[in-house]
């Protein structure tokens, strides 16, 4: 569970009403349905997805992506492998919760629906058609959620509350957008100071929170490699080979930026790029959304939240808030707006751009069954359902 300070969320705008229920349980727990910008809700019902093919051929090939216990970077990847497809290929909207059972709009270029497998464990495509054009990210209204709450305590305060927070909350970024244990703050901290190795260090060997079975095979890689990354020793190419081999295909970056450094040690910038270019994206825009959080927090505490404020990047705005963001992102050693454009790897420079500082969630309701509260509501694309979760029940 992540501390909320750890990723600056400090303030809430709701009284402490002492609600109280077990969020998360299981899967079915969290549903999230994505929102076309023609207001349709997508289905993730899997008993009556669509499996007629369609006839008309275009470039595109789009289906609503419906999963479980996956990222929708880890079912995308998922789908490119098991249909030997580049990832390339494949386009997407929004980025869904893993802990949930989503649906999602995609796209695959220049593919037949016939060579596409559509069923697996935990995921499967439905409403296949086709399209004029790649899924391009934010081109969604929203997201519906329907979130069930067990063994809920407190509905009589529950009208007062949703009426609180239909004034607006705070547009905080949600624990997800963070990585385990907000570790992707620390490693993309180091990527802006131009430690790179420290960022490789921390990425492949540092504790998170996560199975135990995946920090058992990362604790067996820093065994192996630690000190001789730290210079202090030589290594056994043979035996290092070996352990890579026999690591689990979950750790693939940590497994080839490794290789990547036995054949060129010193060579940190080539292991990141190793990382896919999303997740360094995203890695990089957890320092960026963590300074927004900051400034949000920081306004909140002196009785002010405007409608939209900015993101750090290199090329920010001298505004009042634009100054106050810079004076934040300072505190953590980073002073300079042109530190925030990464030329050694350009693709993942850090640009500036205004982000809505409040959320106002629609089509509010509730219920309870038995003694489980079922909620629902709808956001607008970009804000998490967590943040209203918890100004419910001040942890994440």
């Amino acid at each position: 569970m992540i501390d909320p300070k750890e990723i600056g969320v400090l303030h809430t705008i709701t009284k402490d009403r002492n609600f109280d229920g077990k969020l998360f349980r299981y899967k079915e727990d969290f549903i999230v349905q994505e929102i076309e910008l023609d207001g349709t809700v997508l289905s993730t019902d899997r008993e009556q997805y669509q499996t007629q093919l369609p006839k008309e051929k275009k470039d595109f090939l789009t289906a609503t992506l419906v999963k479980e216990g996956l990222s929708t970077h880890e079912a995308l990847g998922l789908l490119s492998r098991e249909n030997h497809l580049s990832i390339t290929r494949l386009g997407y909207l929004g980025n869904k919760d893993r802990n949930a059972i989503t649906s999602q709009r995609i796209s695959i270029f220049k593919v037949t629906p016939e060579r596409i497998k559509t069923s697996y464990q935990k995921m499967f495509l439905r409403d296949l058609a086709y399209g004029e054009s790649a899924c391009k990210i934010g081109a969604l209204k929203g997201n519906h959620f329907t979130i069930r709450i067990r063994d809920f305590n407190g509905f009589e305060r529950l009208g007062d509350f949703v009426e609180e927070i239909k004034k607006g909350i705070p547009n905080f970024y949600g624990p997800q957008h963070f990585g385990a244990s907000a570790l992707n703050i620390k490693i993309s901290e180091s990527i802006i100071k131009r430690d790179f190795k420290d960022a490789v260090l921390k990425f492949i060997f540092d504790e998170r929170e996560e199975s135990e079975k995946f920090a058992e095979s990362r604790l067996k890689l820093k065994d192996v490699f630690w000190e001789w990354l730290g210079d202090a020793a030589e290594i056994d190419r043979s035996s290092a080979e070996e352990t890579l081999s026999s690591v689990p295909g979950f750790l693939r970056a940590e497994k080839n930026m490794l290789f990547h450094l036995l054949e060129n040690k010193h060579d940190y910038i080539g292991a990141l790029r190793i990382v896919p270019k999303f997740l360094r994206l995203l890695i990089l825009q957890a320092f960026q959304s963590y300074n927004f959080n900051l400034l949000v927090s920081e306004l909140m505490a002196g009785g002010e939240l405007p409608d939209e404020l900015p993101t750090i990047g290199y090329d920010i705005q001298r505004t009042k808030y634009g100054d106050l963001a810079m004076s934040i992102a300072g505190r953590s050693g980073v002073g300079d707006p042109s530190i925030l454009e990464i030329k050694e790897m350009p693709e993942v420079s850090l640009k500036s751009f205004n982000r809505p500082a409040r959320i106002y969630p629609k089509n509010l309701g509730y219920k309870m069954d038995v003694n489980d509260l079922i909620l629902s509501f709808e956001l607008d694309k970009g804000a998490y359902a967590t943040v209203l979760l918890f100004e419910m029940f001040r942890h994440f």
